[in-house]
């Protein structure tokens, strides 16, 4: 789901404003002073700003990270998923035979991962 790091639903519009503001010659100070945020807020706002200025708003882009420095390849799980459904047998043994086939994880990080196939 998407979630972003705001809910005000008026913010989109009022970071084109700001950029409306800054093209029509204000400095990014007077900006942030006159909406109350940080100048480089603005400044950042400017840099995301479309260069079209019939578009009415700039919008909320969510704050989840594009990956997690752990997770997991789609190969690797896909072996887990495939071991799992062929063997039919605990973590410990499925941890036993993906070490034997060659893959790399400790049995800790394999049992504190989500249940891939239940």
């Amino acid at each position: 789901m998407y979630m972003p790091y705001t809910t005000n639903p008026h913010l989109p519009k009022v970071r084109m404003d700001a950029v409306r503001l800054l093209r029509s010659g204000w400095s990014t100070r007077a900006v942030a002073r006159h909406l109350g945020f940080n100048q480089s807020t603005i400044v950042k706002w400017k840099q995301r700003a479309p260069s079209d200025l019939r578009l009415r708003t700039i919008p909320t882009c969510s704050s989840k990270p594009h990956r997690h420095p752990a997770e997991l390849s789609n190969e690797f799980i896909t072996a887990v998923i495939n071991y799992r459904v062929r063997c039919r047998r605990c973590a410990e043994v499925v941890h036993h035979l993906l070490v034997r086939g060659g893959y790399h994880l400790s049995l800790s990080e394999y049992s504190s991962g989500k249940d891939i196939a239940s």
